[in-house]
């Protein structure tokens, strides 16, 4: 399989404004440059390469 070009950029949701971590300042109190995505939502973004590489059945299953 060739490796395909993909990027994301990942942007917050509103309701995970309420954890500090997850705006700008809350973030940089914390030493990163900026707010943290939330993990669910990475999740979100990656199983669009992961369903393209391995096909649905792997989001369904956990395996290909």
């Amino acid at each position: 399989m060739d490796p395909t070009i993909w990027s994301v950029q990942a942007r917050n949701l509103p309701e995970h404004a309420s954890n500090p971590i997850h705006t700008d300042e809350g973030g940089r109190a914390a030493g990163f440059d900026a707010a943290l995505v939330a993990g669910v939502t990475v999740y979100a973004y990656l199983t669009r390469p992961i369903v393209e590489a391995w096909g649905p059945e792997w989001l369904a299953d956990g395996g290909a």
